[in-house]
């Protein structure tokens, strides 16, 4: 396969094909329908997130990245999948998550230094850096006594990938994966993996960005909250964990004349505005 011609379709688990009745589609459901998608004409299947997971943010919160959910299945049934997929000469892409965990994976109460902690400032956040999703992208945490970064939910702590101890443990999780028959990894949010080290407020925007923003992500630059310095050594990490045949697409939320840089160690990314003239992003 020419990854530069392929077609790679993408399947949301839980609304595909549900095998058991519970109502939630499942690793087996897919495997039930592999006919169909050969049929279609596919080189590539991406699966979006079945780590186990709380579903704050439908398994973009992590909480085992070398899991699968009970909900979807187990890892016999992603080994099968996998195994499926192979023989009909359709290749498998899985989602990384790389940028945050749940709140309930066991390394927020085991290594709280792997994630984002600053003190507040007059009474409030660190800095005035919003997530995603509305609100301030820091929650206070009584236990520790400081704020910790969410770019997303509250639910989504940020990891702090200055931290080399969180570089070596996502590219554990990544060769765990790759180990098991995985072609390549759409990489989530990548533009966030890095924030201004001295976490400093994002300036007002001065000029358009060039892709739609929510109401409150407009009024800011994201200059410090986003595509930090760092960014592309925290990538080439990830290259050099699934070496140059693994095939690596970027979620970068940035106008396309941006990302250039992204391409260092990454195969693709998104296009949005190809999304955002078909339908509002927001």
């Amino acid at each position: 396969m020419n990854w530069r011609d392929g077609v790679v379709y993408q399947i949301y688990p839980r609304s595909f094909a549900d095998s058991n009745g519970d109502g939630i589609g499942d690793l087996p459901g897919i495997r039930s329908k592999l006919d169909h998608i050969e049929n279609l004409g596919v080189d590539a299947v991406w699966l979006s997130p079945i780590f186990p997971s709380p579903m704050a943010d439908y398994g973009y919160d992590v909480a085992d990245y070398r899991g699968v959910d009970p909900i979807f299945g187990t890892l016999d049934d992603f080994d099968a999948l996998v195994a499926d997929l192979h023989a009909r000469g359709i290749r498998f892409l899985l989602d990384f998550v790389p940028c945050h965990t749940s709140i309930e994976h066991p390394w927020f109460s085991e290594h709280p230094d792997w994630y984002i902690w600053a003190d507040g400032r007059d009474g409030g956040p660190p800095n005035n850096w919003v997530g995603t999703f509305g609100g301030p992208a820091w929650t206070y945490d009584e236990g520790r006594g400081q704020w910790y970064l969410h770019s997303f939910y509250p639910e989504q702590p940020d990891l702090n990938w200055r931290n080399p101890e969180v570089v070596a443990a996502m590219q554990d999780v990544l060769r765990f994966w790759a180990d098991r028959g995985v072609d390549g990894f759409r990489i989530d949010a990548i533009d966030r993996l890095m924030k201004d080290p001295e976490l400093r407020d994002d300036p007002p925007r001065t000029e358009p960005f060039g892709l739609p923003l929510s109401p409150w992500e407009e009024p800011l630059s994201q200059a410090n909250s986003r595509n930090g310095p760092g960014t592309g050594d925290a990538l080439a990490k990830l290259r050099e964990a699934v070496g140059p045949d693994s095939f690596l697409v970027g979620e970068v939320y940035l106008p396309s004349d941006q990302v250039g840089p992204y391409l260092d160690h990454s195969d693709r990314f998104f296009v949005f505005e190809l999304l955002c003239g078909i339908r509002a992003c927001w």
